[in-house]
Parts: C-alpha cells; structure tokens; sequence
C-alpha cells in the first residue's frame, strides 16, 4: 500500500485503504451515504431549520465524485489511459434507471389519489435528467399548486451532467496525474468564478444557484481532487500531510459550521459551496490517514449505518411523496413548510424505508449480476477492506 509522504517517522496511513485508485470496497463510504441521506430525510419532515439536509445532498456530490474518480483512474492506470466509455455509461444506466422508472410508476400510482397533475414535462425532467433546470423555470409556466412532488430529482440530473461529460475529459486531457489535476482543478475554479459572477453580475436568483449543474457541479469535483490526490501519493503525499491532524480536522469543522450558520444569502450563494468542498476533502482526508481518527470508520462501518447506506438511492427517490402525503393528510397542505407531528414523522420515514426496501431488493439487487457483465464491481460482492 502506498503511504503518504510525511516529514517525521510516525505514519499517518489508517491501514483502511489503498490509496492508489482502485474499484475496491471503501471503508467508511456507505457510512457516509446513511448519514447523508438521514440529514435530507429528517430535514424535508420540517426540520430544515435545524437539521442540514442541503448539506446532505452536498456530502452525496462529494462522495460520488471521489468513488467515482477512483474507478476511472483505476481503469486508465490498468489500460494506459483508455476508458471504456460506452461500459461507463450503459454500467450507469442499469445502476439509476430501473429503480427510477420503478419509482415514478410507484410514486405516481400512489399520487393519483391525491389530485396531483403530472404533465408529460414532469415525466421528460425526470427521466432525461434535466430536472434540476426544470426546477428553475417551472415558476414561469404558472402549474397548479398539487403538481407532482419530484423536484428532488435535480441532484440526480447535476450528478449526470457531470458524468456525462466527466469521463469523455478524461479520457481526452487527463491520462497522466498532473493532467488530471489541472483537469479537476480547473474545473473548480471555473464553476466556482461563473458562481459568483452569475450572482454578483448577472443576479440570478437563488434557483439558479442552488439547482443548476453549472453552480453545483463543483461540490462533486471536489470529491474527484481527492481520489486524483491520493492516487498520486508518491509525488503529492508530503502536500496533502499537511492537512493532516486534529486541528485542520477542527478547522474544516469550522468551516461547515460557519457555512450552516452564517445566513447572509450573497454568502451562502457564493462561497459556502466552496468552502464545504474544501471542507469535506480535508475531513475525508484525514478519515483516511489521520491513525486516531479510526474510530470514525469503524463507527461508519457499522452494520445498519452501511445497510441505509446502501438504500440511499432509493430512500432518496421515496422519501419526497411519502413526505408529501403525509402533510397532506395531517396538515392539509402537502406544501406546508409546518413540521409533521410526531406520529407523522415515525410513519413518513417508516413508508419510505419500506418503500426504498421494495426497490432496492426487486429492482437494483436483480440487476447486479448483469452489471457485473460489463465490468461493474458493486460493493455487495466485494469484501470489506
């Protein structure tokens, strides 16, 4: 295992992982999909005030970029830069799609009873991944209080976008290490430098800044720096050991802190995505290579933290319209922003693990097997590090 270059003796490496890229298990990783996806849940109960479920979706962003990277420079190291686009994307097709039509059969099926309208744009935002800026625009079009509760689809269609194009530029400019992180590097920088000019020149509203995959895609990018960062180990160890330790673990802590705190909207929609990003690298870095911090992925390992993990997919696609029912049927407005009663609260996440359950076991589990087919390695058949 490759450790990272330290300037004293004591190693920093948590034994946890190889950090050369690889599409091998990830410790802590499903841990942190749970945690997410509970943050989101709890919040859209009428929490948002106190629980950070956009922080949730960020975290999501940055994982899957850093999971996904890995897998992309691992089959560029083992081919000589080449990637198997066409594999990339059909492995991604089996791995989203079925549980979405699933859902939005399911979920419209349980809507109908409701009087939610559902106009064929719906159906094409969310299956051709452009809900996010549907989002932005739908207001323009004047629809009906009861439409159809899928606007959470959009972190779904930021995460595609980027993946659309993602694996085309690496293949194209990122075959060698310094290439890659003058790649991912740029990219952050230029997201990040139109964020603040869409919102300090152009004034875009918060819609624009919140939804649309230009403004967001950094979060997931910053996930992508550091898979590239400690693949390159060897020549970036001495750089990234100097964020190691328990004050720049205390620092970024801060920093998500102050991103969740401080409400003034010109800072919230320009820097905290980037200053979470930053945040999460240096927390997630030293998950991984900071020795007292193993607790951390021993805790994130356990048992029922990387089962809801696991169902983060689905409980993602569900929790929205259970959510959204239940206001309807005991506060009488499914848009309330009121906060559900208790006994509200334990039925609505209780349908929406059932649901998510009935999803994951019928649909994505059936379908591993033909994923492994074209080279997809799930982490169901893969052992735990």
């Amino acid at each position: 295992m490759t450790n990272l270059a330290l300037p004293r003796k004591d190693t920093p490496f948590t034994g946890a992982i190889n950090f050369k890229a690889s599409s091998g298990y990830l410790p802590g990783l499903d841990g942190l999909r749970a945690i997410s996806i509970l943050l989101v849940v709890i919040a859209h109960t009428g929490f948002e005030n106190l629980i950070p479920g956009g922080l949730g979706v960020t975290v999501f962003f940055f994982v899957s970029g850093f999971l996904i990277t890995r897998i992309l420079v691992a089959e560029q190291t083992e081919t000589g830069g080449s990637i198997d686009l066409g594999g990339f994307y059909l492995r991604r097709f089996l791995r989203l799609m079925p549980a979405l039509v699933f859902f939005l059969i399911g979920s419209w099926l349980m809507l109908v009873p409701f009087g939610v309208a559902i106009h064929p744009s719906h159906v094409g935002a969310a299956l051709f991944y452009f809900m996010n800026y549907f989002e932005v625009v739908q207001p323009w079009f004047g629809w009906p209080e009861r439409t159809v509760p899928w606007g959470h689809l959009w972190s779904l269609a930021v995460e595609e976008h980027f993946y659309l194009v993602f694996p085309a530029a690496l293949l194209l400019f990122g075959r060698t290490h310094q290439a890659r992180l003058t790649l991912i590097v740029g990219a952050i920088m230029v997201c990040a430098l139109w964020r603040f000019y869409a919102v300090l020149v152009l004034g875009l509203p918060h819609e624009h800044t919140y939804y649309a995959t230009d403004s967001r895609l950094e979060s997931i990018a910053w996930g992508c720096l550091l898979a590239i960062l400690f693949d390159g180990a060897p020549r970036t160890g001495a750089k990234l050991a100097l964020l190691r330790g328990w004050l720049w673990v205390g620092v970024a802590s801060v920093m998500i802190l102050i991103t969740l705190v401080y409400r003034d909207e010109t800072f919230r929609e320009t820097w905290r995505y980037t200053l979470q990003g930053i945040a999460l690298l240096i927390l997630v870095l030293n998950l991984y290579v900071l020795r007292s911090l193993r607790f951390g992925l021993d805790i994130l390992e356990w048992g029922p933290l990387r089962w809801i993990g696991r169902l983060s997919y689905s409980l993602y696609l569900w929790h929205v319209p259970v959510i959204w029912i239940a206001r309807d049927i005991m506060l009488g407005d499914p848009n309330s922003l009121e906060r559900l009663p208790p006994l509200g609260i334990v039925l609505a996440i209780g349908v929406s693990f059932v649901c998510a359950c009935v999803s994951y076991y019928a649909v994505e589990k059936p379908l591993l097997g033909l994923r492994k087919r074209f080279g997809a390695r799930p982490v169901e058949g893969l052992q735990r590090a």
